[in-house]
């Protein structure tokens, strides 16, 4: 009788064990299908808004569910996104996430068959797309033949690289939206921006004629022509520079 008694209540311990691991499990699944991410932050990002970033990386209704994110996050590779060189996951809570973009770091584009390749400081085409970034201008004089993905711009002059990379560099240090620089043979460079065609001439002195062009544009709004800085050699001159309007 009691070894019938003890086999009687082992029995039930087994069977409230099985209860319990149900229920933790049910309760887990609850949970897994109840915890969701409401609040999201974007840093780094330049190219895309933050909802266009979020889309592409939390591209389906699961992709919110906070605990299946996390596990894809730590198992499996990220997305590769356009422009995007990397990107991070970074979770304040069950409910609330930041994701850090490291965007590709390009200097200008160049285009070719149909496409817009946009290259880096070193010359090398990171991006091919139809899509015509805001804040990246157009880059014109470079002669080249065959161009591949991930190469560098098949160009005689290879030093040109770094001159556009300061030119560029330089134009966001002191805001100017430049929608295209041209390079001449000798790799003097002329901007455009808007109806303004801006001479640069030679190196000598591009800080200063970069921080007075920056003077000179508001005065030159809604104005078409050409401003010549190439003669020019400091703030001192009182011809330091000369604008020829369109008529």
């Amino acid at each position: 009788m009691r070894d019938r008694k003890e086999s009687r209540e082992r029995r039930k311990k087994k069977e409230l064990s099985l209860y319990g691991i149900l229920l933790l499990f049910l309760l887990l699944i609850m949970l897994f299908l109840s915890t969701r991410v409401h609040e999201i932050n974007v840093i780094g990002n330049e190219q895309y808004t933050k909802e266009e970033l979020i889309n592409m990386i939390l591209s389906k209704d699961l992709d919110y569910n906070s605990l299946y994110a996390f596990m894809e996050d730590r198992i499996k590779p990220h997305k590769s996104l356009p422009f995007i060189e990397k990107y991070e996951l970074h979770w304040k809570s069950p409910f609330s996430l930041e994701i850090i973009v490291y965007e590709k770091n390009m200097v200008g584009y160049v285009e070719y068959m149909s496409s817009n390749l946009y290259f880096d400081g070193d010359g090398v085409v990171v991006e091919s797309t139809q899509k015509k970034l805001p804040g990246i201008p157009k880059i014109t004089g470079l002669s080249f033949s065959k161009v591949s993905l991930y190469k560098a711009l098949p160009v005689e002059n290879k030093a040109i690289f770094q001159d556009i990379l300061n030119l560029s560099s330089a134009l966001r240090k002191e805001k100017i939206e430049c929608d295209h620089i041209d390079y001449s043979a000798s790799s003097t460079a002329t901007l455009y921006i808007g109806g303004i065609k801006v001479l640069l001439g030679d190196h000598e002195d591009m800080e200063q004629k970069l921080m007075s062009l920056k003077d000179i544009l508001p005065a030159l709004a809604g104005r078409k022509g050409t401003l010549d800085l190439s003669k020019y050699r400091g703030r001192k001159e009182k011809e330091a520079y000369v604008f020829k309007e369109e008529k």
